[in-house]
């Protein structure tokens, strides 16, 4: 072989998450060798994180699908033989066919969620979906609870732009482990806290971003609608609050002033689990600074009082002002910095009747209670088995021979070893798409760096030759990706003019034109804060304090008496890069007073359990935790051998507004593994 020169070509991270980086990836005779932070990207900054860094030994890698496969052993064994395209095509249109006619379009369910983020590839099956008639799963697992409760009282006003941060005084990160989940935020911290700035991190455990906080508040599991509002109580009981923007820019604070004065201090600590000298002392350093920035995290709503965390944080912000554009004042969610017309993407009008629904979080249910039921489900962009509440009944409608399983995979997940047909698909770096950002006010524009491998199909290709397999001749199944992208574009909001006359150059990061810095998120003729909602008639009009689901529930604690949270872990984004950790089981964090109640030992296995399920994690006494608390990183893989993991313990039970999954609310038991 001639040695060819190496060539550097832009792209960007397709995972979900909020920092959307861009990268630069070096190609040498067809092969991406490394993969690096893009320079020129305002946001990245030629950073990016340790699992991207190692991204070109997945794609290149000895485990990579890369050949169309069906089943030979039992679901599960993870056991396929090699079959042509043309075979797997065929197989999958005689199946879609007698599945319809023998059970109707509803009894096909297709699951897909944010494995690729690409705004084509992403959505890419839903045209052909919507054709089937197929019963169709409401994305909620993620961000919808948190999304709910700040559309209740925000409407659609966009996040406050991360830069601003770095011109404030006080800096509190609520509910984020920023340095491992959003770490490109976190160079803004570091240089306003050179300038003088204090970092307040508010969260249940000691995790690294609050390791390296001013002040650390170590909150209740689902308390933080407590915490905003007995500071609210605080500030408005010395008169410390931004009435001109109140009386200006909002509307109905008079309620929410009554719930708060009909309740006491002692109240709202006790509902947040830290005493009222702690909540004081931030009270204080509210009162004396006025460039105060809140960065929130989706970690707080993935409980039952999520969108009332949210509702109650943004009732703060607007009270002290900090949607006013002020230098260093604002509040971030999410940047919300690009919308357009999903339906050019998707196409419901293909669809002849409205489909069956289900809540992706109860997909549990879904398979094993749907009536009519399940016959054949579709699975692209996700890892359900390991992702999805309730895991081991997951499991068990996975291993019904009555439910004929796709899935479109570039690895071995746990779903795909359930697979009857398994197909490869490529990896972003073999794909064209579009990249927005739900962190970041950016968006690019990427062409593949390498061609797919071997027969690895994208999710448009695979998903536009079987529509035409089908022989189904609508519109979107004739689009070519540019097509499809362009239709998408044209209804883009915050694209920039001169971009969406001149197009959208490969690999440059644009701007755009909402959230600007210094720009009031309520002012002028625009709308106003509300501090009521009106979206849920039949929830509190204010934010309010309400009661825990499972933790406060009293069956669950005279049976579990321990909380468990199940944050995010710095090897993993999600379940993926499961593969990279096959013999790893990850930690527990559990408190020494705890350990010793039940003598256990640093690095003990554990086998935690509750009535859903199991599973086993090794033991890391720390005080990082609450007392009662335990703490498990990650979703690391099951595996044959060791056939639970962490989802198997959380519930199908949904957040208060937005069907979320309430994965940090789930009540457990321990004992030393045998």
């Amino acid at each position: 072989m001639i040695e060819t020169k190496t060539e550097y070509r832009k792209t960007i991270c397709p995972l979900d998450c909020p920092d959307s980086c861009g990268l630069v990836a070096s190609v040498k005779n067809g092969k991406v060798v490394a993969l690096n932070g893009d320079r020129d990207h305002p946001f990245t900054r030629g950073v990016i994180c340790r699992k991207m860094k190692g991204y070109p030994a997945r794609v290149h890698s000895k485990d990579r699908i890369l050949f169309p496969m069906q089943r030979t052993g039992k679901k599960g064994e993870g056991r396929f033989q090699r079959i042509s395209w043309d075979q797997a095509f065929a197989t999958l249109c005689e199946r879609l066919s007698s599945t319809v006619e023998q059970f109707g379009g509803e009894s096909i369910l297709p699951f897909a969620y944010a494995g690729n983020m690409g705004v084509v590839n992403r959505f890419a099956g839903y045209p052909l979906f919507h054709k089937l008639g197929t019963t169709q799963l409401d994305e909620t697992i993620c961000s919808t609870a948190a999304k709910a409760g700040w559309r209740a009282h925000c409407g659609d006003v966009p996040g406050t732009a991360p830069e601003v941060a770095e011109e404030a005084e006080l800096i509190i990160i609520w509910g984020s482990n920023t340095r491992v989940t959003n770490m490109h935020f976190w160079p803004y911290v570091a240089r306003a806290r050179k300038k003088g700035a204090q970092l307040v991190v508010i969260d249940p455990y000691r995790n690294e971003t609050a390791a390296s906080a001013d002040l650390h508040l170590k909150i209740e599991p689902g308390g933080d609608a407590a915490l905003a509002l007995g500071l609210l109580r605080k500030l408005m009981a010395t008169g410390d609050l931004d009435y001109d923007f109140i009386n200006t820019r909002t509307e109905g604070f008079n309620s929410l002033r009554d719930h708060l004065e009909n309740n006491s201090d002692n109240v709202f600590a006790a509902g947040c689990g830290i005493d009222e000298g702690q909540m004081e002392g931030l009270a204080g350093r509210l009162r004396k600074t006025q460039r105060i920035y809140l960065r929130l995290g989706i970690g707080m709503t993935r409980n039952s009082r999520a969108a009332v965390n949210i509702r109650a944080i943004t009732s703060l912000a607007a009270a002290l002002g900090l949607f006013d554009g002020g230098r260093g004042r604002g509040v971030l969610l999410t940047s919300a910095a690009f919308s357009g017309d999903q339906s050019r993407l998707t196409w419901p009008s293909l669809a002849t009747k409205p489909g069956r629904r289900f809540n992706m979080v109860q997909l549990g249910n879904c398979l094993q209670t749907a009536d009519p039921p399940i016959r054949m489900m579709f699975v692209y962009n996700a890892n359900p088995l390991s992702t999805t509440p309730d895991g081991s009944l997951v499991r068990r409608a996975l291993a019904d021979d009555k439910l004929f399983t796709v899935v479109h995979e570039q690895v071995m997940t746990p779903t795909a070893r359930y697979a009857d047909l398994l197909l490869p698909a490529t990896t972003f770096l073999e794909n064209r798409d579009l990249y927005t950002s739900y962190g970041h006010f950016y968006l690019g524009f990427v062409d593949a760096v390498i061609p797919p491998l071997a027969e690895a199909k994208s999710n448009f290709t695979f998903f536009q030759e079987l529509a035409q397999k089908l022989k189904f001749d609508d519109q979107p199944f004739q689009q070519s990706l540019d097509e499809r992208l362009y239709s998408y574009l044209e209804t883009l909001s915050g694209l920039p003019p001169a971009v969406r006359q001149e197009g959208i150059p490969y690999g440059k990061a644009i701007r755009s034109t909402t959230g600007l810095p210094h720009t009031p998120q309520f002012a002028g003729d625009g709308p106003r804060y509300s501090f009521l909602q009106t979206t849920e008639p039949a929830l509190p009009q204010t934010a309010c304090l309400a009661a825990a689901g499972e933790f406060d529930d009293a069956d669950y604690l005279a049976r579990y008496p321990f909380k468990l949270i199940t944050p995010p872990h710095r090897y993993l984004l999600n379940s993926t890069f499961g593969e990279q950790y096959d013999d790893y089981v990850g930690e527990v964090l559990i408190h020494p007073l705890d350990a010793i109640s039940y003598d256990i030992e640093e690095s003990e296995f554990l086998t935690l359990f509750n009535g859903r399920g199991w599973t086993r994690r090794k033991a890391k006494i720390s005080d990082a935790t609450r007392r009662g608390l335990l703490v498990a990183e990650g979703i690391f893989w099951e595996q044959q051998q060791r056939p639970a993991g962490i989802n198997d313990l959380t519930s199908q039970k949904i957040t208060d507004m937005g069907g979320g999954g309430t994965f940090h609310e789930s009540r457990v038991a321990l004992m030393k593994s045998r």
